[in-house]
């Protein structure tokens, strides 16, 4: 992740930067649910969401920053939390090699503690690589390794999961085949923590046809 961190900022340096791109985005989004007493709908939620993003372009390399903060409040039950997240990423092509990464850190905090008294708050942080090999015209084979921290307050429940992606891309005529692995495993982070060790598979094989 470091060395292609290094690839995708060394050339970007020997050229002219740009002014970034940045864009700021709000949403809100409301749930209701059924009144028992009278015909009609309560109010039972309401998050909102305010975003940062920044986008700089400077070939071959791209580069991205976002901050989001979200909070979401139940009116009717509890379960309130709020998230401030921070992630970075950036991407270079070199021939026939198109390599990326992403940096990620998000803070949730729950105002109220669990069902036992503990707290629910908690720290994750991510990283990951990915790489993408043209192989001849029109196939293409993608590769990606990322990986998940999450500490937490209470820490039987700090956990740390790895995903693996590998995909296959081809064009076969008026046919796009492609297939896709995806692999993950989670352990519990620490020796307090008391996650349970699991993992997941899945697998997939698509076709579509486009005569354009």
């Amino acid at each position: 992740m470091l060395l292609c961190a290094l690839l995708a900022c060394g050339p970007a340096w020997c050229m002219d930067w740009k002014l970034p791109i940045l864009s700021v985005r709000y949403e809100a989004a409301s749930g209701e649910t059924e009144d028992p007493d009278e015909e009609g709908l309560l109010p039972a939620s309401l998050r909102q969401t305010f975003a940062l993003q920044m986008k700089e372009e400077v070939a071959p390399a791209v580069f991205d920053l976002s901050l989001t903060y979200s909070l979401k409040d139940y009116f009717l039950q509890n379960g309130d939390y709020s998230y401030l997240c921070l992630a970075q990423g950036g991407a270079v092509r070199l021939g026939a090699v198109k390599l990326a990464y992403d940096l990620g850190a998000k803070s949730t905090e729950y105002p109220l503690p669990d069902s036992d008294g503990l707290p629910k708050d908690l720290v994750s942080l991510r990283a990951g690589t990915a790489a993408t090999f043209f192989l001849v015209k029109g196939t293409s084979l993608e590769t990606s390794l990322a990986g998940r921290f999450d500490l937490a307050e209470n820490q039987a429940k700090s956990a740390q999961a790895y995903v693996g992606t590998l995909a296959l891309t081809s064009r076969l005529g008026d046919w796009q085949v492609a297939g896709r692995l995806r692999g993950e495993l989670r352990l519990p982070l620490g020796d307090t923590s008391l996650k349970d060790r699991s993992t997941y598979a899945v697998g997939s094989l698509t076709a579509s046809w486009d005569p354009n």
